[in-house]
Formats: C-alpha cells, structure tokens, sequence
C-alpha cells in the first residue's frame, strides 16, 4: 500500500543541489512545505523531467519565521 514511487532531486532557489536522491511516496505541491534536517522549506516549483534517468526535481527555499509573526496552519 504504502511503496516509495518517486525519487526526487532537492534544490534550492539557486538551483544548487540539496539532496541528490530522496525517495518520497507523494510529491509536495507548489506552497506546500517540507520538513528536512530540522528545518521547513517552501516548495517554489516541482519540475518534471521526460528523461527517467534525471527524475524530479523540486526547487525550495529555506522557511524563515519571523518571532514577531505566529503561523497558524
């Protein structure tokens, strides 16, 4: 039931490579986030490759909480 089926390429705004290789059951959608190595990144954009062999890649930026500010979800 629950099988890994994606293998994504984390990267940053920059397009600089996070994470190389992640298996993930679901890909996050664009505004979603995404807890990695304790911290929230924001999903920017997920692009999807024709080539298998390059995958997915989802772009993200580091989510920085402001103290003043509280987020409600």
């Amino acid at each position: 039931m629950f099988r890994i089926k994606y293998t994504v390429s984390i990267l940053n705004s920059k397009w600089e490579v996070l994470k190389p290789s992640i298996k993930l059951f679901s890909i996050p959608k664009i505004d979603e986030f995404i807890y990695m190595d304790n911290m929230y990144f924001k999903v920017l954009n997920v692009v999807h490759s024709i080539d298998k062999k390059h995958g997915i890649f989802i772009v993200v930026e580091e989510f920085i909480q402001n103290s003043d500010k509280k987020i409600i979800i």
